[in-house]
């Protein structure tokens, strides 16, 4: 009796395949949004660069030039330009993780799945005797099982804690640009 199945092995070839250019697909997507947001970011900074040297231009008086000084050091827009250009950075890349783990985690129950059926099929036709043998294979597929569920909380667990410290950067850059700004006007 053979335990070779070629139309299984077939099939999870073809899912593999298909996971990988789906992954392919995500990835490429997600570096497409990136170079947009960091084209239309630079496309805005350009933009305002030219509009700060044509108010420049403008200029008349040394009134008018303390004021269009005063204009430009205004480290609270900056930093909130930088802070939201850094949260959408951010929520790409973990929307892309999100979606990557959803497609992996489908595959990987899918595998286990036929791992157990495979481990099924052989302690069913194995040799009279060999039951500690199959019963140790099976202990192993699940403490491997096991730990990719431990790996993988720990994973989220590691990107949730990013998120957090990030919003918590975020939210701390906010409440000192103001500060920055009141300092600077009282010189």
């Amino acid at each position: 009796m053979s335990f070779f199945n070629s139309e299984k092995l077939q099939d999870a070839q073809k899912a593999n395949l298909d996971l990988l250019q789906q992954i392919s697909g995500k990835v490429f997507a997600s570096v497409e949004q990136l170079t947009q947001l960091q084209f239309k970011t630079l496309q805005a900074s350009t933009e305002e660069q030219f509009d700060g040297i044509r108010k420049l231009l403008a200029v008349r008086d040394l009134q008018g030039l303390a004021e269009l000084q005063t204009s430009f050091t205004q480290p609270n827009v900056q930093a909130e330009r930088l802070a939201e250009f850094n949260r959408q950075v951010q929520a790409l890349i973990v929307g892309t993780h999100s979606e990557i783990a959803k497609l992996t985690s489908r595959q990987v129950e899918v595998g286990t799945q036929q791992v157990q059926e495979f481990v099924e099929v052989i302690s069913k036709n194995a040799p009279a005797g060999s039951e500690p043998v199959v019963a140790a294979f099976k202990s192993s597929l699940a403490n491997a099982g096991t730990v990719f569920e431990s790996a993988q909380n720990a994973v989220k667990q590691a990107a949730d804690v990013a998120q957090s410290g990030f919003d918590a950067a975020t939210a701390a850059a906010g409440k000192v640009a103001p500060g920055a700004k009141t300092t600077s006007g009282n010189k």
